[in-house]
Formats: C-alpha cells, structure tokens, sequence
C-alpha cells in the first residue's frame, strides 16, 4: 500500500515523494485517504499554507503510526502537525509528536491522549439546523439514525437532536444502536424499524451515508419519502459509495473551512498568540434543500415542480407573482397549495435559494457584497443586510469576515 500513499500524496499536494523538509514544513496525517472531505480539508491547509509560505506535506495512512510521527518529529523538526482523527483507528499520543504543536480535527473514539488543541465540527448547531428544516413541515413526531459504528460525533448529534426535540415538546424516536453488527444485518434491522414509524415522521440522520442506508430502507418497504416521511442527512455530498443523494436534503459542511480554520490555529500556537490548549468549534455552512424535506406527506407534482424552478431561478430575480402566473393559478390560491405542499411559504423558498447561494459567493470569494446582492436576485444589498440578520444573526460583512477562507 505505500506505492498507492505516495501517489495520493503526490495528486493531492502537487510534490515530490518525502525527503527531508525544510523548516516551514507542516505535516498532514489522516486515516481514510479516499474520503472526499479529506481532500477539502486538505485544500483548505493548503490555502492557508501558501499565505504563510508552509510546505504541507500529507501522510497517507500507512506513514502515520506512532514510529513514523515520532521521526519525523524528532528528525525534521517540522513547525507542527495537523491531525484528522474522523476516522482514526490509530492511537497516538503526545509523546509521539516530541513537545511540537499538534492540532486534532474532528477527533474519532480515538483521540491523541494528551493534545488538547482541537478543531471540530459544532454538532449541536448542526442537530438543531436540522431540526429547524424538518419541523418547517409540521411533522408528528421526529426520529434519528446513527452511524453504523461508535463516533463522539455520531453521539453527539444524536443527543443534541433528542435534547432538541424534548425542548420542543416533540416524541424523538430514536434507532436503536448495535455497533459491529454485520450490514446485511443492520440493513434489515433498519427496514424493519422504519416501516414501524408514525406516518410523515421527520427522519434525522447523522451522516450523508446513513442518510442513504435510511432511504434506502423506507424504500424497500415501501415509504415513499417525501409522501410518507422526510429526511436529512449532513455532510452535503452528492453521492456516497453506494449511491447517489440527488434525492437526499443534507446540512452542508464547510469541510475546507475546517481545514483553513485548523492550519490558521496551529499558526496561532506556533507564534504565541494564542494558547495551545483550547477548543475551535465551526458550524454548519446551509441546508442543501432537496426532495426528501419538501412537504409534510402530500406530494403534489405542479408544487414540486415550482420548487424546481425555485431552485433554478431564484438568483435570477424570480418573484412570487411570476411563479403564480406559470401555473395559471391565483397568486393567493397557489401560495396556499405551496404552503400545505412545502410546509413553509413561497417567499421563504425562494429567500432560502438566495441566501445559500449568497453564503456561497461570500464564503469563497471576494465579490464585493453589493455584487453579490446583485447575482443572487436580492433588490438592494440593504435587503439582503436585513434578509441576513434575520436568518443567521449577522449582517454579510460580519458573515464573511467569520466564513470567508
């Protein structure tokens, strides 16, 4: 497997094989190389870097045991390491790493014992973003899926969700956990619980993945999402390895924000201007909106089809009225078919499309904001101000300032 880690290394950083580096080098370790939020969160150390003038270089998973760091520590005496523990199955402590500066991203139920530098992923907010989607549709009652293995953010999602929906008043049905079990046997074991839901339950599942296995399962015994139940997922991803998510609404993860946010901590540590110990925590970036949330059980075609021109067209200065006039409809009467359809009004789809591809050019780029207001259909860049305050609490410079990489 070390000719395949050299190549990735190679694609990924654009250098040379390891030799001796040069004493702005960084190192990168991570321990599932074929994940796509590892090659974002790898894109985002490699911004950053190149505002410092930091060679990265990224360890694949069979150059990352404790013998491999401790030599590298004690031989290179690189400025640090970031270390992505999402899946890590390898304990490292900080003894490997000789007294230099360590930051942990996203720690596993394998954490670096002993480094207290973290950047994670707020999976409190990222529960309630959910929650927030799925109860747009008024549903009876709630329920969550976990990972099919033991994740600290797999539980903490969990818990945050049930916590949520206990504030709220509202039944949480929770999937019960059986770690390790074989996937036939946890596929099975899911069908037979979704088929056993309360009808137009509001499904949260704490990854993208276990988003598709939930679908999968409500589909095999006949659940027709969004008709009979809603989901959401998190990550933000198209497909998985074993399907596609077009269908699948998710919160999006900035996974390239983490990385930046990780490399720019650890460059804190190493100047002093910040403590080594202390916990960077970072929210989700939007809701990817997609079929599986759009309405409370009742599928109406023309309705969906509104919400696909939505989609398409927002940015593009779609009104309500225009909308309305497609569908040869009164503009009160189709308001209230989209109401009952969506869970939420005309008006609030379309802001929402706005406002996700607003978070995108601002996080991104550096567009002048009365620019943005402008390619995202917004009528004034004061109406896109007011517009986010309302929705995250913050005017768009603010946002920016706290998203932009």
């Amino acid at each position: 497997m070390g000719g395949h880690g050299e190549d990735w290394q190679a694609r990924t950083m654009g250098t040379a094989p390891l030799g001796k580096p040069s004493s702005g080098t960084v190192f990168y370790l991570c321990f599932h190389e074929d994940n796509g939020f590892f090659q974002a969160r790898l894109a985002g150390i490699c911004r950053f870097a190149r505002l410092q003038g930091w060679r990265v270089v990224a360890l694949p998973p069979e150059r990352s045991t404790g013998a491999d760091v401790r030599a590298l520590a004690a031989q290179s005496r690189p400025l640090g390491f970031l270390v992505d523990e999402s899946f890590c199955d390898v304990r490292l402590s900080s003894r490997d790493f000789c007294g230099l500066p360590v930051v942990r991203i996203d720690p596993s139920d394998q954490p670096c014992t002993g480094v207290a530098t973290t950047v994670l992923c707020d999976n409190t907010a990222v529960a309630q973003t959910a929650f927030d989607e799925l109860s747009a549709g008024l549903p009876p009652c709630y329920a969550v899926v976990t990972y099919r293995s033991q994740r600290i953010w797999a539980r903490e999602r969990v818990a945050a969700f049930r916590s949520i929906c206990r504030s709220a008043g509202a039944k949480c049905l929770v999937f019960p956990e059986r770690y390790g079990e074989a996937p036939d046997s946890r596929a099975a074991r899911l069908a037979s619980w979704a088929v056993a839901l309360p009808p137009h339950c509001a499904i949260f599942a704490v990854n993208d993945y276990t988003a598709w296995e939930t679908w999968v399962a409500l589909r095999s015994k006949a659940r027709h999402v969004p008709k009979t139940a809603t989901l959401i997922g998190v990550d933000g991803f198209d497909r998985v390895p074993d399907g596609d998510l077009s269908c699948i609404s998710s919160v999006r993860l900035d996974f390239e924000r983490m990385g930046y946010l990780a490399a720019r901590t650890l460059a804190e540590i190493v100047d002093g201007t910040h403590p080594a110990r202390r916990i960077v925590t970072l929210g989700p970036l939007l809701v990817i909106r997609r079929e599986s949330t759009r309405g409370r059980g009742r599928r109406d075609a023309r309705i969906l089809e509104a919400a696909e021109m939505i989609r398409r067209e927002a940015s593009e200065g779609l009104t309500v009225a225009t909308l309305a006039k497609r569908f040869s409809c009164s503009r009160r009467l189709f308001e209230i078919r989209f109401r009952e359809a969506m869970g939420h009004s005309v008006l609030d789809e379309i802001l929402h499309v706005r406002l996700e591809h607003a978070q995108t050019l601002l996080a991104r780029g550096d567009i002048p904001i009365s620019a943005v207001a402008d390619f995202c259909g917004f009528g004034s860049e004061r109406q896109m101000r007011r517009i986010f305050i309302a929705s995250t609490g913050m005017p768009p410079r603010e946002w920016r300032r706290t998203n932009f990489l």
